[in-house]
């Protein structure tokens, strides 16, 4: 007798049991000065928590450049944890981190940070405190995540670029691959504080960087945004606090604004509707090593993609003029000789960036473009040969704006 093993026709489940849940979020993003000071209630507040029994473990991760930059950051992070021991402790001394991307350029300060958590024994109670520029809040938050699946975190970004975009979301990573932020997470801090004193301390790149970004959001969300920045670029330039404050403060909301209100906050489909200028600034960024800050490239991205989107009749050519004008009186680059790169089969290499752009997001290619001044619209498709007319127009731009500047220098002069 020959028993035969058959398997039923139908392979559906025979029981479904059907999920749906929320979850919610409180993620209050904070404006102040002199976060250290022992004076300034923000921290501790944001720190302690209900019914506490114990001084909470923190463990703090600082930013080198931030240390160089304000040598005395390091013994005010101490006299503070000092006069608020009951409550918390610095589980060990602040671990102190190269500044720039450089810090997510390999995985062994992810080990460094995780095993400083490790030593430190903290739990899943315990907290990471991230004190510097984008790279530094980036790679600090993606080895939160990942250490005993989730510590909680607090970011205090340093920089313009960190506090009005890089800070803001809730993404952190690192490169990997030739790709940037290959590897990552999504996961919130329990808190975001912008100490706007941290701002006088920069380099003029890394002042100025950020704007970048405002200018990115203001064009495709908000047509007042960029009127403002448009009419305060000299001043921004001037690095004029009352400027940079606004600036960065409209450019969190409209940031916070799109996380709790898209209905996409983690990236599930197949854009990223703030991106606008990111997919070649990614690229640019690679192709320099990372010697042309994010800002800046981001800010060539835009000019490029504003040419395109002229060309696409989604804005006119006086708007186009405007927006490389006020990038200009900014200080902020429209053009990079990493666009021009080619590989070896002579295919632009910022066109390589576009299909690992595509990569990142996953499915069909999605690119963001204005539709007018403060309103968007996607594509799907990008025809190089514009790409390619619009990297000589921006070469010309730039070289007309030196000429006029000359001249208007040496009017001044005589």
């Amino acid at each position: 007798m020959n028993d035969k093993i058959t398997s039923p026709k139908d392979h559906s489940p025979r029981t479904v049991i059907p999920l749906k849940f929320a979850q919610s979020y409180h993620y209050p993003v904070c404006f102040t000065r002199d976060v250290f000071n022992i004076s300034n209630p923000l921290l501790i507040k944001t720190l302690v928590v209900k019914n506490q029994l114990q001084a909470r473990k923190i463990v703090v991760m600082i930013d080198d450049g931030l240390t160089r930059r304000n040598p005395r950051l390091l013994n005010d992070v101490a006299q503070w944890f000092e006069h608020h021991k009951d409550l918390v402790c610095l589980a060990c001394e602040p671990v102190v981190f190269p500044g720039g991307e450089q810090v997510k350029n390999s995985w062994d300060h992810v080990h460094r940070a995780t095993k400083a958590m490790d030593d430190a024994e903290l739990d899943r109670h315990g907290v990471v405190i991230a004190v510097g520029g984008g790279a530094l809040l980036d790679m600090a938050g993606f080895s939160a995540a990942i250490f005993h699946r989730g510590i909680q975190l607090v970011r205090i970004p340093t920089t313009t670029l960190a506090q009005n975009d890089a800070g803001i979301g809730v993404k952190n990573g690192i490169n990997q691959y030739g790709k940037k932020n290959c590897i990552g997470t999504f996961f919130l801090p329990i808190a975001v504080i912008n100490d706007y004193g941290f701002l006088a301390t920069l380099s003029f790149e890394h002042f100025i960087g950020g704007v970048a970004e405002a200018f990115k959001i203001a064009l495709i969300r908000d047509r007042s945004f960029f009127l403002f920045l448009e009419e305060k670029s000299a001043r921004l330039k001037q690095r004029d606090p009352a400027a940079i404050e606004e600036t960065i403060e409209r450019c969190a909301r409209l940031h916070l604004d799109h996380i709790a209100h898209s209905g996409d906050a983690f990236e599930t489909g197949s854009s990223r509707p703030l991106d606008y200028g990111h997919w070649s600034a990614h690229k640019i960024e690679m192709l320099s090593e990372f010697s042309m800050g994010h800002g800046q490239a981001v800010s060539v991205g835009i000019a490029l993609d504003s040419y395109y989107a002229w060309q696409l009749s989604l804005i006119s050519r006086a708007e186009l003029d405007r927006i490389i004008t006020a990038l200009i009186n900014c200080g902020l680059p429209i053009w990079s000789q990493y666009l021009t790169i080619t590989d070896t089969s002579g295919r632009l290499e910022i066109e390589n960036g576009l299909e690992e752009f595509r990569q990142h997001l996953g499915g069909r290619l999605t690119f963001t473009m204005p539709d007018g001044i403060g309103q968007t619209c996607e594509r799907h498709e990008m025809d190089f040969d514009i790409v390619r007319q619009g990297i000589a127009f921006l070469k010309n731009a730039l070289g007309d704006a030196a000429k006029n500047s000359r001249i208007t220098e040496t009017v001044r002069q005589t």
